[in-house]
């Protein structure tokens, strides 16, 4: 049986050329409404366990070749629409809402900043050392977070964060052409006592997407 998967979706303009190949060499083609367009390709399914991990990658490589050209709204990895109309449906539906993003975040690239915590030694001690010590490591992180907010403040065109049980991500959205800038500036940045952080970016500014284009009505995908 045959599906048809979407990579990413993007906005028509002179020069932007296509990927050689999608997911398993298969054909790359495009579905048009006004200047918006989106990546497609058609795929066997179900996906053999086997080739999950290469086809991630091979998603990505072609998002990721979009994305070298300006900016796109990536599809949820490897999902899959039952056909080419479920998909043509779709992109007719909500093509105003991607082409407004799209529109928005074109010259714009996000950039991230993992904040976690460093492993630390178990301790043999009662619960309320452990959420005390749990306290303490939050408040750094709170407080590595806001100056991050402030020496970016002319910067960026955005800063959002996320939580987790093991530190924060820091989402931050910013001109293409100042990625260097942000990893200078960041990696100079001191870490309170017991965290770590990772840099990454660019990406394509999924964080900073309308809620629209974030959750729309997928009728007709996996």
């Amino acid at each position: 049986m045959t599906k048809v998967l979407a990579y990413c979706a993007f906005l028509n303009r002179p020069g932007i050329s296509l990927p050689e190949h999608g997911l398993g060499g298969a054909s790359l083609y495009e579905i048009a409404q006004n200047e918006l367009r989106v990546l497609w390709s058609e795929v066997e399914w179900p996906f053999d366990s086997s080739v999950l991990q290469r086809y991630a990658v091979e998603f990505h490589k072609v998002v990721s070749h979009m994305f070298s050209h300006g900016a796109v709204v990536p599809f949820r990895l490897l999902s899959v629409f039952d056909d080419k109309q479920a998909l043509t449906d779709f992109v007719f539906a909500h093509h105003a809402d991607f082409s407004e993003d799209l529109k928005r975040l074109q010259n714009l690239v996000q950039m991230e900043c993992v904040l976690y915590f460093k492993p630390q030694a178990p301790i043999d001690s009662s619960g309320t050392d452990y959420l005390h010590r749990k306290a303490e490591l939050l408040r750094g992180s709170e407080a590595f977070v806001a100056e991050v907010r402030k020496v970016l403040s002319t910067l960026s065109h955005g800063l959002r964060t996320r939580e987790s049980k093991n530190g924060s991500r820091i989402f931050v959205l910013l001109e293409r052409g100042n990625e260097h800038k942000f990893h200078s500036i960041v990696q100079n940045l001191p870490v309170p006592e017991r965290l770590s952080r990772r840099l990454s970016g660019p990406w394509p500014a999924a964080e900073f997407l309308s809620e629209a284009v974030k959750v729309p009505n997928m009728v007709g995908q996996k």
